[in-house]
Order: C-alpha cells, then sequence, then structure tokens
C-alpha cells in the first residue's frame, strides 16, 4: 500500500505541462454539455435574421454605365488649358478624382435639379421600415450627433441620394457603373439617369469655363510682363555703368578663390587630426592603468610583475605550511606588499606620461585648428566682397532673359486659348453614357437563404465559443483527468448519480419485495443499479492497490462539505459486507454527525463516548438492516473533536475493533479536510484514505489544497473517487450499458416514475 496521496514527483494544484491537446471527443462532450448555450445562440440568431429578413425593407438597385477618358477629342494640334498628366501615378489620381466628383455635393445638386425630388409622389409620401427606423435612431442615440439648422432645403435630397449611391470601376477598363439603391424601382434608375447626366454637365461647364477665364488671365498677364521688362532693362545699364563690371575680368577672383580653397582644404586636415587627438586623450584617460599599451609594453612594469609573482608564489606556499604571525612569513608579507605597491607606482607614473604627451598635443592641435578658423573666415569675406558686383549684375541679367521668354510663351498661350475657347459650341467632350439604366424587376435585398445560412453558422460559432468559453471560466473538477492533474491522486473509480428504485409488488419481484431506496442504502437495495456497480468497482480498485494485504481501516473524506463523503463512506461499507467479510462503518464527524440519521440508529452512546473512555465498544456496537454490516454512531459531539481524534485512544481502539472484535474493515466518515484538521488526523492514523469529489462542484482549488494537507499530515491513502458523474459528464458509455442493463430487469414492475419526481430525487441523492 502506498504511504502517499500521489505519486513521487507530482506536483498538485496545476495541469501537467505535457497534457496532451484537447482531443475531438473531449470537445464534442463539451458541446454537449453545452447545448443549452450553444442552442440559445443559435436560436437568437436565426430568430433575429428572420425578423430583419420578414420586417426589412425591399431594396431594388438600378445601374448604369459610363465610359471616362482622360481627355477628349483631339480637334485642335497645341496642349488645352485642362492639361492630362500621362504618368502611372497621375492615371490612378485622375480617376480617383473622377470616382469622387461623381458622388460631390456639386453634381449632386444638378441631379436633385433634375428629377426635381421635392415634387415627386414617390419621395415625398414614403415611410420607412421599422428596421430602418430602429437603425436610424439607434445610430442617432450611439453618436449623438448634433447638427446645425440649415437654410439649404437641398441638403437633405443630396444626403438621400448619397446614402444610396454606389460608384464602382469595372476591372481593366475605362468603364464606371453607376448604382443607387432604392425601395422604388423607377427612382432608382431615375437617379442613376439623374446623376450621370449631371457628371456630364458638370465636367463641359467646369472644363470651357476654365479656359474662358484662363484667356482672361493671359491678356492681363502679358501686358503687366511688357511693363516689367522695359523696367528692369532700365536698371541693368545703370548697374553695369556704375559698378565697372568689366573691370572684374583681370583675375582677382580666381586667385582669392583659389587662396581660400587652399585654406579650407587645410583646416579640414587640422580638424581631422583634432578628433584623433581628443579621441587618443580620451582614451587614455578613461582607460585604466594597467591597461594602458605603454604600461604594458614596458621592460620595468614586466619585470616588477615577475619579482611579484614570485614573491607571492613564495608567500602562498609558505602560508599553507604555517601560520600568519611566524616570523619568516610576516617578513615575506611584507616583501609581497613592497612588490605590489612598487607595481603600482611605476605604473601610475608611465601612465601619467603618456596621458600627459596626449593632452599636450591636443591642446597644440586645438589651436592649430582656431587659428586656420580664423583665416577662412576672413579670406570669405574677401572673395564675397569681389564676386558681389558681378552677381548682382548676372542675377538682374538672368531676371530680364527670363521674363523676355515667360512673355513669348504667354503670347502664343493667348492666342491657343482664345482658338479652344470657340470650340465651346461643338459640346465635345472625353466622358459619355455607354448603357442607361433601367428600372430593375426584383429586388436585391433582403437576401433570406443567405441570411439565414449566415445567421446559422455565427450561431452556432458564437454559441461553441461560449460554450468553451463557459467551460474555461468552470473552476470545478469534472473528470479523473481533473482529479490526477489537480491533486496528483489515482482515480479509483467514480459514482453516477443516483435514480432511485420504484415500489413494486412482491410477485413482480419473485416473490421477494424490494423497498423503495434511498441513496444511504442504495447498494444494498439494488445491487444492480449503475449506482451499486460504480462501489463494487471502487470495491474493487480499493481492494486491488495492495493485494498482498487489502486495507482494514479505511477513512473517507473530502474536500468540502457536501461533496458525497458520507454516502460514499456508508455504500462502500455494503459492498464490502457483500463479499460475506464483517464491515464496521464508524462516523468520524465529531462536529456535523450524520451517519445515525442515515441507519435511523440512536446516538446517545458513540465514538466520542469511546475516545473519553465512557463507554465499551460493545456497548456503541449497533446492528443494522444491511448483514454483516454493525455501526458507531458518532455519540455525544464533544468541545475538543480534534484533540479527541489524535489522542492515542483511537489507535487503541482501532486495534481493539480489528483484532478483538474481530471486523475484517473499518470505515470511517470523517470531516471535510479543508475545513476543519480532523479528517488529516484520521488519515495519518488509518491505513487507506479516499477523497471524494464531487463532479461540477468541488473546486480544483479546493481539491489541491485538501490533497496537500492530507499529504503534509503524512496520510497514508489509496486515492480520491469521483462522485456525482452525470449521464453528459464525459463517462457516456459505461453509463448508459449499466443503466440499460438495470432497466432490463425492471421493465415489467410498474410504470416508469415522472420525469419531476426523476428529477427531484437526483437533486436530493448525494448531498
Amino acid at each position: 500500500m502506498s504511504d502517499a496521496l500521489s505519486s513521487p514527483g507530482a506536483k498538485p494544484g496545476a495541469p501537467d505541462s505535457g497534457d496532451e491537446p484537447l482531443q475531438f471527443l473531449d470537445s464534442w462532450r463539451v458541446l454537449v454539455r453545452r447545448r443549452a448555450v450553444v442552442l440559445t445562440c443559435l436560436g437568437a440568431m436565426v430568430a433575429t435574421s428572420t425578423l430583419h429578413s420578414l420586417f426589412a425593407e425591399r431594396e431594388y438597385e438600378a445601374v448604369a454605365t459610363i465610359q471616362i477618358e482622360r481627355h477628349g477629342p483631339d480637334v485642335l494640334n497645341f496642349r488645352d488649358v485642362v492639361s492630362v498628366d500621362r504618368s502611372w501615378s497621375a492615371y490612378e489620381d485622375f480617376y480617383q478624382t473622377q470616382y469622387e466628383i461623381l458622388q460631390s455635393r456639386a453634381v449632386l445638386r444638378i441631379a436633385v435639379e433634375r428629377l426635381d425630388l421635392p415634387n415627386r409622389p414617390e419621395f415625398v409620401g414614403r415611410r420607412r421600415s421599422p428596421v430602418a427606423r430602429a437603425r436610424g435612431w439607434l445610430k442617432a442615440s450611439i453618436t449623438r450627433e448634433t447638427r446645425s439648422k440649415s437654410s439649404d432645403t437641398v441638403l437633405p435630397l443630396i444626403g438621400f441620394l448619397q446614402a444610396g449611391l454606389r460608384v464602382q470601376p469595372v476591372r481593366n477598363s475605362h468603364l464606371v457603373l453607376i448604382s443607387f439603391r432604392d425601395a422604388n424601382a423607377a427612382l432608382a434608375a431615375d437617379v442613376v439617369n439623374a446623376v450621370a447626366d449631371a457628371y456630364l454637365q458638370f465636367d463641359f461647364d467646369s472644363r470651357y469655363s476654365t479656359t474662358a477665364q484662363a484667356a482672361e488671365f493671359l491678356t492681363k498677364e502679358v501686358a503687366r510682363l511688357q511693363t516689367e521688362i522695359a523696367e528692369m532693362e532700365r536698371k541693368l545699364q545703370d548697374l553695369g555703368t556704375r559698378k565697372e563690371i568689366l573691370a572684374l575680368s583681370d583675375g582677382t577672383q580666381d586667385i582669392s578663390e583659389q587662396a581660400l580653397s587652399d585654406l579650407n582644404s587645410r583646416y579640414v586636415d587640422a580638424q581631422g587630426r583634432l578628433a584623433l587627438a581628443a579621441a587618443r586623450d580620451e582614451a587614455v584617460r578613461k582607460t585604466p592603468v594597467e591597461a594602458l599599451p605603454e604600461v604594458l609594453n614596458s621592460p620595468l612594469i614586466a619585470n616588477l610583475r615577475q619579482q611579484h609573482a614570485e614573491v607571492e608564489r613564495r608567500y602562498r606556499q609558505m602560508a599553507e605550511r604555517f601560520k600568519e604571525d611566524w616570523p619568516p612569513l610576516r617578513q615575506l608579507k611584507e616583501e609581497l606588499d613592497g612588490a605590489r605597491e612598487r607595481l603600482e607606482i611605476e605604473s601610475s607614473t608611465i601612465a601619467r606620461q603618456v596621458r600627459g604627451v596626449a593632452r599636450a598635443e591636443h591642446d597644440r592641435i586645438r589651436t592649430e585648428v582656431e587659428r586656420l578658423a580664423l583665416e577662412v573666415a576672413s579670406q570669405k569675406g574677401e572673395v564675397q566682397r569681389v564676386n558681389r558686383d558681378a552677381i548682382e549684375y548676372a542675377s538682374l541679367q538672368n531676371e530680364v532673359e527670363t521674363r523676355r521668354k515667360v512673355l513669348a510663351e504667354l503670347v502664343a498661350r493667348q492666342s491657343e486659348t482664345a482658338t479652344s475657347e470657340r470650340l465651346t459650341d461643338t459640346r465635345a467632350s472625353n466622358i459619355r453614357v455607354v448603357d442607361a439604366a433601367e428600372p430593375p424587376v426584383a429586388p436585391i435585398r433582403p437576401k433570406k437563404f443567405i441570411n439565414f445560412a449566415l445567421s446559422f453558422f455565427f450561431g452556432l460559432g458564437i454559441g461553441g465559443a461560449m460554450a468553451f468559453l463557459l467551460e474555461h471560466l468552470d473552476n470545478t473538477v469534472k473528470s479523473e483527468q481533473d482529479v490526477e492533474r489537480w491533486a496528483a491522486l489515482p482515480a479509483l473509480g467514480h459514482v453516477p448519480l443516483f435514480q432511485p428504485l420504484r415500489a413494486v409488488r412482491a410477485d413482480e419481484n419473485h416473490g421477494q419485495e424490494v423497498k423503495p431506496s434511498t441513496v444511504d442504502l442504495a447498494s444494498h437495495f439494488d445491487s444492480r443499479s449503475p449506482f451499486a456497480e460504480s462501489f463494487k468497482n471502487l470495491r474493487t480498485s480499493l481492494l486491488l492497490a495492495s493485494p498482498e494485504r487489502p486495507p482494514r481501516s479505511i477513512v473517507v473524506t473530502s474536500a468540502e462539505a457536501g461533496d458525497g463523503k458520507s454516502t460514499i463512506a456508508l455504500n462502500l461499507a455494503v459492498v464490502l459486507t457483500q463479499l460475506g467479510r464483517r464491515v464496521l462503518v464508524l462516523d468520524g464527524d465529531l462536529r456535523r454527525p450524520r451517519l445515525h440519521r442515515m441507519l435511523a440508529i440512536p446516538n446517545d452512546v458513540g465514538l466520542s463516548s469511546l475516545l473519553s473512555g465512557n463507554a465499551e465498544p460493545q456497548d456503541a456496537i449497533q446492528e443494522t438492516e444491511v448483514p454483516n454490516l454493525r455501526a458507531i454512531p458518532s455519540g455525544p459531539i464533544p468541545p475538543n473533536p480534534s484533540e479527541l481524534l489524535g489522542s492515542p485512544a483511537l489507535e487503541r481502539l482501532m486495534e481493539r475493533l480489528l483484532d478483538r472484535e474481530g471486523f475484517d474493515h473499518v470505515v470511517v466518515d470523517s470531516p471535510p479536510a479543508v475545513q476543519v484538521a480532523d479528517g488529516v488526523i484520521l488519515s495519518s492514523a488509518f491505513e487507506a484514505t479516499i477523497l471524494v469529489v464531487r463532479a461540477g462542484r468541488t473546486a480544483k482549488a479546493s481539491l489541491a489544497l485538501a490533497a496537500t494537507r492530507l499529504r503534509q499530515g503524512r496520510g497514508r491513502g489509496v486515492g480520491a473517487v469521483l462522485n456525482g458523474i452525470s449521464e453528459a459528464g464525459g463517462y457516456h458509455y459505461g453509463y448508459r450499458y449499466y443503466r440499460h442493463h438495470a432497466e432490463e430487469g425492471t421493465a415489467t414492475r410498474g410504470r416508469a416514475p415522472s420525469g419531476r419526481r426523476r428529477s427531484r430525487d437526483r437533486e436530493a441523492g448525494q448531498a
């Protein structure tokens, strides 16, 4: 039998790092267990989609196709005022600009005037659908937009067109699709055609109004430039006479620039040497004394280090053999300190000399750089003075030439613009309507089938995600793997939820009357039920845990109250008696005893009386209705249960019950191990400990804490049992097999109990 509650090296309280990933069957069981959440999300999504499809307003879409070229017909061989850039980036920019113009307020204002929207009955008398009104109200409530009132009554109509208008270019072509969605098919087609016509008109007006404005501008600009050129030519002549510009051609300017170039070269070279000297100065100042190359390469330093090493070697050899107060050792210590001090002095002297040389070199080069900087500045002033007059003259002369070229271009452009302006009457344009919009026959929204399919899949996805989220947030133990992972305990088995028996007649049970069963003695009244079979499996696991000598004294405890430890203890004792053994069930819960109520026996004398010396075992042992099963209740509740259970009297009592009274097994019902110390005390005194864990109720942290406390109390245990397993909780197949087998045996014994009674009995069971 194991001496600890877990295997060596196990660490309770956290999942193992080597756990396998979640398998498909585990995921499926999570979805089945949380099917209410999945179905709720699915139903909500499908219902919402169905209501939307039923009550949403029908929408029709009309589409027109127009062609947009980058430039119009080439009637003239010169460039027009509205030019077109032929680069690729300009190509994209041009069409993006046209798409924005198509949806602009200026174009839509023209379309509103063409449609006469304020007087159209299909627009004025319309009423939005409940969904559209709710959407608008929700949007206004969330955004809380505060729009100022405007006197322009056309703005709401423009907003109506902008809300339903879509502009989509056709890939790899110059075609553009203009579409509009509305509840009225005829109005949708009229809006698309009106927007296309408004765009044509806006482009034509913009192009030729720009040409007219350009012609007027060019006329004024030509006159202004002619006046400016005449005035600048007069200033140029006066400047050449006054400054004697021709006198500057004697070579003085070239000599000054050459001198400035030489000085700059020397200045740059000096700055480079200054940077090197500064780096050298900083390096020798920051480098430790012993790391300087001059110190490292000095023969004197090398000799001193050799002497120091020799003295140190002798000192260490002598220190290993003699104590520090031995005179020759002290003398050798002084010699070692003197060698170290001389080495440090010589190293500091060399470092000081090296740093002084580097600092002096740095100061000398810095002085040279400052002197050259003054000379360069002086020479620059000389060059600027010589060239100033020539630069002023050349600048004025270049400006006159530039103005003359601009004037010639403006005169030519003025003539071309006047010719282009006369092309207005031709109505030539780079835009044309390819296909006009027709009223659509069928609506495009709502798409009922697509909405239903999307809502179905989204509902399943959201429901599955919510199921896994709730599963992740659930911190209770649900499987034997959780028990082994969080408590590091071997799982001895599991116990299903209790399903009570029905009252039947004796002739229906082969002449043997079967009483209605409760969970406390279910293994006795119906030994073929799934509930009883689970305790037989638990009995087998317990006895096979140590086949040489099965445990005779067994403690049943739990992590929390209400996990079903009393039920497990009593039914385990019952199935042990079915092997023909004499079993004693002992109520060790001296705080909240329950065994006497489960067996309907008096509680006047019990365990507390035996441990306090007020009674003998034969006075406390009581008969039960189960053959070979005896019971000792808790007795009067003492003021000090922990001290009473931890006394030597308990060990003497167990020896007498097992040896003298002849019981094969003693099963003890213990208090929860987390809340009080009684369970830990009993676990250390008995041969085996069973920790009861309630599926879906016991927290993982409580389980880990209970296992840790039992382990710290040196409890000798076998493992844990998972109580309260439901059919949908991960033990589906075996539970169904046992239940089917039991139902076959009682199929003809009477009508099955009602669903309400079965649910009520299940909730009351194993509490």
